[in-house]
């Protein structure tokens, strides 16, 4: 009731925006095509000359979109499977394999990986970014193993924030959502001398707690603060130095696999430090140190405790006007501890890689062709190479080609090898019958070779598309294997690599179409189509069809109207993901229609009004899985945000 009541006077008193935003219908297609991304081969290009099936997402975009969560705006990247699974939790995956661990997907943020290697995967209820920060968050689709290294097997997803001189002067907003949850936001920009630049900010949220299907209630709120800061000098022609630093204390409720909801609330922390060092030797050569460390802790389930530091070099050389090479190495060190499920429970390891990448232009504006590796070396699934080859051919003007093929790795997860868990209980005739999974010390990686081709156009200033179409080939996945019967009455599984457990190989193939067209000079169309196939133990929790489109419109000069439309394809019921375990319900299709208006009476203010999910009361998203919990309903919502900046931004 006192977090109501504060987010409540804070929006009433006139707490408000943050940035200036831009005019997004302003921008023409080329403007977009001619984006500046860097995820795709580690150094600046426009993204309609990536060898890879990326996309970028504007922090403008989300802004002006009225998003108040990254997953929520990532609803609107093309080929990205995205799904809510209770009020603070989401699954976000490409190509297959989507759960409630995403272990397939590699995220960033400022280049410092939040992929827990004690669970596997992202929790996103901690990757509360502050969008008034963000700058861009780039997403690539397939393999990025050669470049980021391992647990990059399906994508990378790197969020990219503002250096701290796009940030200045006093920064204030909230927003509220009766049945969703509250937002609230404070920073301050400033500089010493000319070329220091710093912000500080504070930032709370809180989400609501969500019913269970049927209409049972239980208590999942989420309260999240935080704070944080970025400073960046230049400290002469040459050198570069950015530092950031964050501190998240959260509490929240959560879930027992295979159970009801755990009663009692559960704590998550974060601290983490980054510095980033950047020099020019000359005017052929650069190179970059970045290293950080974190320390984290999620309560409940899955319970953990991590500390990871990391050193990372790299040194670009260009050899000529054609042909130029990057490389560079890196040191990860990370303990995990888990006091419930893991044994033993406490892990350290160290983690060391290399990775080069040559470039050749081979016909001048015609042909790129880049070639590289990536070398790695674990304590558990011991030396692992990540290659890749890729190319670009401009064919004209208005059309590309690209084509890769590129082999990545997913290590094992503490828990993995090191799970020793009771996951539940099943009531049968026989009486109550234990859940119980163990963890494999003899696990090796999992891998992916991967297949690619892609094909983009732009006949005209006012139209693009851009078509990826991918075969993917996976070995040695890890899997529960069938369980054995023990007395008395528990039933046990253990992770395996085994092809004869059910799951040890898979294939995914599949395409990802975008658009943008201006049909007129102040109205932005984005529709995205995504078909996705492949063997049943890969693509179970995936919908075969996904539609969205987004709808941009200026229509007057404060006021900007925004809506999208996304269309998921039925997932069938599945049996238990282990014998004497409730079944796997299914999903039916469902429409998403998402409304929203934003006004700027002047520079510096904005009000924005979104409606979210309003085709219906309430609808169902997740499919439950072994870890997953009990899916919740998400209900239809309607958000308000009132915004105030008092500099605007320099771009």
């Amino acid at each position: 009731m006192h977090t109501r009541l504060s987010m409540w006077l804070l929006l009433l008193c006139g707490s408000a925006l943050a940035q200036q935003t831009t005019d997004l219908t302003q921008l023409s297609v080329d403007d977009l095509a001619k984006i500046e991304v860097t995820s795709a081969s580690r150094k600046p290009e426009s993204l309609e000359g990536a060898p890879a099936a990326i996309y970028v997402l504007t922090g403008d975009a989300i802004r002006e979109g009225g998003f108040t969560t990254l997953p929520e705006a990532l609803r609107t990247v093309p080929g990205l499977y995205v799904v809510q699974t209770n009020s603070h939790s989401w699954q976000v995956s490409t190509r297959g394999f989507s759960g409630f661990d995403n272990r397939k997907m590699l995220v960033l943020v400022d280049g410092r990986s939040v992929y827990s290697p004690a669970f596997g995967g992202v929790f996103w209820d901690l990757e509360d970014i502050p969008l008034e920060n963000i700058d861009r968050i780039e997403v690539i689709r397939g393999p990025g193993g050669t470049l980021w290294g391992a647990n990059a097997v399906n994508g990378v997803i790197n969020i990219v924030t503002k250096r701290a001189d796009r940030t200045q002067g006093a920064t204030v907003s909230a927003s509220v959502d009766y049945d969703t949850g509250y937002t609230s936001f404070v920073q301050y920009g400033g500089n010493v001398g000319s070329n220091f630049s710093y912000r500080v900010y504070g930032k709370a949220s809180y989400w609501e707690p969500l019913s269970l299907p049927g209409g049972l209630a239980f208590d999942n709120s989420f309260a999240l603060p935080q704070g944080g800061l970025r400073a960046d000098w230049t400290a002469s022609q040459k050198d570069e130095v950015s530092i950031e630093a964050t501190e998240v204390d959260g509490r929240y409720q959560g879930f027992t696999a295979l159970a009801d909801p755990l009663i009692g609330g559960e704590i998550l922390k974060d601290t983490n430090f980054s510095v980033r060092w950047k020099h020019e030797i000359s005017d052929y050569s650069s190179a970059e140190f970045f290293g950080y460390c974190d320390w984290y802790s999620h309560g409940g389930f899955p319970e953990e405790k991590q500390n990871t530091c990391s050193m990372e070099l790299q040194h670009d050389f260009v050899f000529n006007a054609r042909s130029s090479l990057i490389w560079g190495g890196s040191l990860v060190t990370t303990g995990d501890f888990s006091a419930v499920d893991l044994r033993p429970n406490y892990r350290r390891f160290e983690q060391e890689s290399g990775f080069l990448q040559y470039e050749f232009v081979a016909v001048p504006d015609r042909l790129r062709i880049l070639a590289g590796s990536k070398f790695e070396s674990n304590p558990f699934s011991g030396f692992q190479y990540q290659p890749q080859l890729r190319a670009v051919w401009t064919i004209r003007r208005a059309h590309s080609l690209w084509g890769s093929f590129s082999r990545a790795v997913r290590d094992p997860s503490h828990a993995e090898i090191n799970l020793d868990s009771v996951a539940g209980f099943v009531v049968t005739p026989a009486g109550v019958v234990t859940l119980r999974a163990f963890g494999n010390p003899d696990l090796q990686s999992e891998n992916v070779k991967a297949y690619e081709l892609g094909y983009r156009f732009q006949p005209r200033t006012t139209f693009s598309l851009d078509l990826a179409t991918y075969y993917n080939s996976y070995n040695n996945l890890i899997v529960f294997a069938p369980p054995a019967i023990q007395p008395p009455l528990e039933i046990v599984t253990i992770a395996t690599n085994e092809t004869a457990a059910g799951g040890g190989t898979a294939q995914t193939h599949g395409a990802e179409f975008s658009a943008n067209w201006k049909p007129l000079p102040r109205w932005m169309i984005s529709p995205t189509f995504t078909e996705t196939r492949g063997s049943a133990n890969a693509i179970s929790a995936v919908p075969k069809h996904l539609f969205g489109v987004q709808s941009r419109i200026d229509a007057t000069r404060t006021i900007y109207l925004d809506a999208g439309l996304y269309h998921y394809n039925a997932l069938a019921p599945s049996a238990g993901p282990i014998v004497g375990s409730p079944p796997t319900p299914g999903v039916p299709t469902f429409n998403r229609i998402d409304v929203g208006m934003s006004w700027h009476p002047k520079s510096e203010w904005t009000f924005g009004v979104w409606g979210r999910n309003l085709q219906s009361d309430q609808h169902l998203e997740f499919v439950k899985d072994f870890f997953g919990g009990a899916p919740a309903e998400i209900p239809r919502s309607v958000s308000f945000k009132l915004m105030w900046s008092s500099g605007a931004e320099s771009k």
